[in-house]
């Protein structure tokens, strides 16, 4: 088979779009022991996805990489790339926000203005409260605590699970792109 036949089936079969047949042609000639050397590489990583054996992930993997992506981030740097908008897109952006504006400052001075007057609040602090509903509202107190409490951890873990993503992507992407400068 040809070189440039095999670099078609392979880019086809990375892209999962083979069918069984040609697969098996690309499984037959790296089985075979004429392969060329620049497909050498290539051998090793398309016969180790039909091996039958588990991988096993040295001990201490993830620690190594999660200081890898904090090294490569600190490399890298904060870049951020805009693309120009057009000025159509921003006049749009503009009137957006100003119409936003001036719907929340007409609400609320329609609000404040026709705001009505609450001359016995349902819980004032001198107000005689019966021992069952005071149990009720200290109950209402503490599970609205709690529920603040375990939001809060949640989105700081949500928090760190993002940061973790933006930098896995950000070093896939560095990849990605090292990979194509080199094909092209």
């Amino acid at each position: 088979m040809k070189t440039e036949e095999i670099y078609r089936l392979l880019d086809a079969f990375y892209n999962g779009e083979t069918t069984v047949e040609e697969e098996q042609r690309l499984l037959d000639y790296f089985s075979s022991k004429e392969i060329s050397g620049e497909l050498l590489e290539e051998k090793e990583v398309f016969l180790r996805m039909y091996q039958a054996e588990d991988i096993e992930v040295p001990v201490g993997l993830e620690s190594k990489l999660e200081n890898l992506i904090d090294n490569l981030a600190k490399e890298e740097g904060p870049k951020v790339e805009t693309k120009p908008q057009p000025a159509r897109k921003r006049l749009v952006l503009w009137i957006g926000s100003a119409a936003a504006t001036i719907a929340i400052l007409v609400s609320v001075t329609f609000y404040l203005n026709n705001k009505p007057e609450i001359s016995n609040p349902p819980i004032a602090q001198g107000q005689n409260l019966s021992e069952a509903d005071m149990q009720t509202l200290k109950e209402a107190q503490d599970a609205l605590i709690l529920l603040s409490s375990n939001f809060n951890k949640g989105m700081e873990q949500l928090g760190v699970v993002s940061s973790n993503l933006d930098k896995t992507n950000e070093i896939l992407n560095k990849t990605l792109n090292r990979t194509n400068d080199k094909e092209s």
